[in-house]
């Protein structure tokens, strides 16, 4: 029974603190632009038994699967299956949040810690508003939920280097990769430096099979980033945006002094900054005794401040592909984990430290800290200096005063402060708070546009603020012209042509890719946009452009608007009422479509960043298929990678079953 207490523990102390997320579903313009839709498109094609290669409602198409932050293959997308997305999210991203807490726990037993200290670690990392911050970025709460597991299993095989070490090695690794983080699975693989260092051969293998089992991802996501406007790399500006600023390190130590106040000019990529002030105090022991891990902690905090700290500027120039990425806020996504680490090296080596003569002094003020870290909490936010320094004391004297306690009590005494803290701080005025608090998200019965929808709107208006009127128009859905602003910073694959056209010229973008209905959010705009009024709410109008084809059969100077007969995510098929000299099908070109007429292959052309088909006159049917080779390689090795997994697990048992 004690081996499973810690893990009792930990889900419990979760629970209590963010329980809200159980049922409510999590807030932020990522989750209503970006994940929400694409889990829906997920569920919607797995229940038809299709893998979505191919998103056609979003920009003018779209990679689907190539995408890393659509997850289509990390195994427990399958949630999603079992409800609508809105109803899933939530519990989704709580069991990312708990399994972080056990990963953590694991890895600091691993690290040799106590079980009492591996149990406060795993608290700290489930605990830390920090980590709870990632709600509102789901693809990295999910990729630094399998941080502590893969560095946990690197050290088990540094230990005992197995097949079994290396093979459950590998999985997590391929997981890390599924999971859609790019930077927290090469944070990840950099924390097997040691590893890779003393068992070269067995962490070669372990990398291998994760590469290999993850393959039908990454090889897709490589191919989509070569012909994305990355491939190039980002220019500084653009690369340093959202970085820590010299004046919000001192948030990640002190909760108030900058919650609620003007950011404006600082980052926004994260809203919350502090660690916790219990878990800080703790982890000070820790990281005074553990001198390497408090430089790590040091170099991610650097790297975080972006143009501000010349090592980002150093790795920028200088380590090929890190131009690939931005956001240096994004190296403080690790914290969590280190400072949980922290936390259980200072606990071991506090824990056993010699017992103070007097019981009932420290209890009155463990008591009278505690109450008055949750008045100040809620009445005080936004006060600054005052009220930050009053909140790090009074938790300190919360950890002092637990002290007087037996050293077998001393770990749960600890909890409690911990999840006292933590609760009222992400409950109260802090991370929760700002992220939770909605219902499901729908669009209005009475929005039911048929063809595609263009959004000709300021995409800065659709925030939390703003919600229902955006769910009610169905601005979540984003597809076609809409999104470019909303997608900033992700891996776009339309053509440049059709990009500029939609910033640009947003009338002639919604003509040119056959838009049916335009959704705008200014009445100065209806004048661009002839047509009947189709929906409105206090925001956002929708308008009926007219019927457009999806494609158009151009013969003599004629043009002839065509439905497909079949219209499927990875297929389309036109039947031809007459011959032509082209058809142009409103849909961005990608390489990966292929074209047949009547049976044979045709050339597949771009045209204005449509495609485009030559046709000699005589053909009647035309059917489009997206088989990207990227794909195929990748499952292949994927495959074979599966192959090998099942060889290393069959070669286990038999190990096992002869010893």
């Amino acid at each position: 029974m004690h081996r499973k207490l810690p893990w009792i523990v930990l889900i419990i102390a979760v629970l209590i603190s963010h329980g809200t997320m159980l049922v409510r579903q999590p807030v932020s313009p990522d989750i209503l632009f970006l994940f929400l839709p694409n889990a829906a498109f997920l569920r919607e094609q797995l229940l038809q038994g299709a893998l979505p290669l191919w998103n056609p409602h979003l920009l003018a198409g779209h990679p689907f699967l190539a995408e890393l932050q659509t997850q289509v293959l990390y195994p427990p997308s399958l949630l999603f299956l079992l409800a609508p997305p809105e109803r899933v999210l939530g519990p989704f991203l709580f069991a990312h949040l708990v399994w972080l807490a056990l990963g953590t726990w694991r890895l600091a037993r691993y690290s040799g810690a106590s079980r009492r200290a591996a149990m406060l670690a795993g608290l700290a990392a489930g605990l830390s508003p920090l980590a709870v911050e990632h709600y509102a970025h789901p693809n990295m709460l999910c990729g630094l939920s399998w941080v502590p597991w893969v560095w946990g299993s690197g050290q088990l095989l540094t230990r005992r280097p197995t097949r079994a070490g290396m093979a459950l090695l590998g999985v997590q690794v391929a997981c890390s990769v599924l999971a859609g983080s790019p930077e927290l699975t090469l944070l990840a693989l950099a924390g097997l430096a040691r590893c890779l260092w003393k068992r070269t051969r067995w962490t070669l293998g372990a990398l291998a099979l994760g590469a290999g089992l993850s393959a039908v991802t990454w090889i897709p996501f490589l191919e989509l980033l070569v012909r994305s406007d990355r491939s190039g790399g980002l220019g500084v500006g653009d690369a340093t945006q959202f970085a820590l600023s010299p004046r919000e390190v001192v948030d990640l130590a002190l909760p108030f002094v900058r919650f609620g106040a003007d950011r404006s000019g600082m980052q926004t990529f994260q809203s919350v900054l502090f660690v916790g002030a219990s878990l800080l105090v703790l982890a000070a022991w820790g990281l005074w005794r553990r001198k390497r891990l408090a430089v790590l902690c040091g170099v991610l905090v650097l790297l975080a401040l972006g143009d501000s700290g010349w090592l980002f500027t150093w790795l920028y120039a200088w380590v090929p592909g890190a131009s690939l990425f931005r956001f240096p806020i994004k190296f403080l996504s690790a914290l969590p984990v280190l400072l949980a680490l922290a936390v259980a090296f200072g606990f071991t080596a506090w824990e056993r430290g010699p017992r103070p003569h007097s019981r009932r002094s420290g209890a009155v003020f463990a008591v009278v800290a505690l109450l008055g870290a949750c008045a100040l909490a809620v009445a005080g936010a936004g006060a600054h200096w005052a009220v930050s320094v009053a909140w790090v004391g009074l938790a300190g004297g919360a950890l002092l005063a637990a002290r007087a306690a037996v050293p077998s009590r001393r770990a749960w005494m600890v909890a409690a402060v911990m999840v006292i803290e933590c609760a009222v701080f992400q409950q109260g005025v802090g991370t929760l708070w700002s992220l939770s608090g909605a219902a499901p998200c729908r669009p209005s019965p009475e929005f039911r546009p048929e063809g595609r929808v263009a959004y000709d709107i300021d995409w800065m208006r659709v925030d939390v603020a703003h919600r229902a009127d955006a769910c009610e128009v169905g601005v979540p859905n984003v597809n076609m012209a809409g999104g470019f602003d909303a997608l900033e910073g992700f891996v776009v694959p339309a053509p440049a042509y059709v990009k500029q056209l939609v910033r640009d010229e947003p009338v002639r973008a919604a003509e040119h890719l056959g838009a049916s209905v335009v959704v705008i959010d200014d009445e100065a705009k209806r004048a661009a946009y002839p047509g009947e009024v189709l929906f409105q709410n206090r925001s956002y109008l929708a308008l009926r452009l007219g019927r457009k084809g999806r494609a158009v059969l151009e013969s003599g100077g004629e043009r002839l608007e065509l439905e497909p007969e079949v219209a499927m995510p990875s297929r389309l098929a036109f039947v031809l009422p007459r011959g032509g000299e082209r058809l142009l099908v409103r849909d961005a070109w990608f390489p990966g479509w292929e074209a047949e007429a009547d049976g044979a292959p045709v050339p597949l052309l771009e045209a204005d960043g449509l495609r485009a088909i030559p046709l000699q006159g005589t053909e009647r049917r035309v059917e489009l298929h997206y088989r990207p080779q990227s794909f195929r390689v990748g499952a292949l090795l994927s495959l074979v990678s599966l192959g090998v997994l099942g060889l290393l697990g069959f070669s286990a048992r038999r190990r096992v079953r002869s010893g």
